[in-house]
């Protein structure tokens, strides 16, 4: 990754997991099922491909990627690899509001689920992530050629971050559904 630019947010996305996904109502996905970030026309990273989970897959895998400043929101699309090539199984817009607002600091972590949609605006799953807007001074810090573009974390169930009650201080959940037809 590059110096970021002044007009662009760099943020830190872990791709959790899904839940639910199917092809069609009466039949579920069985493996190879990948997502694609999408934080604008030209800059897409994707990660790799569960082959083992089926409907509900696992990635944990964590990505540093630039957005511009005035974006509204980034794309998230689950693709599955099957017999009739890559298809899009659902796909979600993760407003930026929803991370980035000036109530909580800079590198705040936030745990989000969205609702997958299909090509025809019908429910079809589920996407966990969580979401940081590194700080300007916090990558002035580092040299960004030394971080990875991407990793993975392999752990056990939800064990992210600091422990409930241990040197947290304002443990905020937002969570506002919004009924979106895009």
């Amino acid at each position: 990754m590059e110096k970021p630019k002044n007009n662009s947010l760099v943020l830190e996305l872990t791709i959790i997991s899904a839940e639910s996904l199917s092809l069609t109502k009466t039949r579920p996905v069985k493996k190879n099922v990948f997502v694609i970030i999408k934080t604008d026309s030209n800059n897409s990273q994707t990660t790799t491909m569960d082959t083992e989970n089926g409907s509900y897959p696992s990635w944990n895998q964590k990505f540093l990627t630039e957005m511009s400043m005035h974006a509204k929101f980034f794309t998230l699309e689950v693709h599955c690899n099957n017999f009739s090539g890559d298809r899009v199984v659902g796909s979600a817009r993760v407003p930026v509001s929803d991370f980035s607002n000036g109530y909580l600091p800079s590198d705040y972590l936030h745990f989000l689920s969205y609702r997958l949609r299909d090509r025809y605006g019908e429910r079809n799953g589920i996407i966990n992530l969580s979401v940081k807007v590194k700080s300007s001074s916090n990558i002035a810090n580092n040299s960004i050629s030394s971080i990875p573009t991407t990793y993975s974390l392999k752990t056990n169930g939800w064990n992210y971050g600091a422990t409930m009650g241990q040197n947290v201080t304002h443990g905020v959940a937002i969570g506002v559904p919004i009924r979106n037809r895009y």
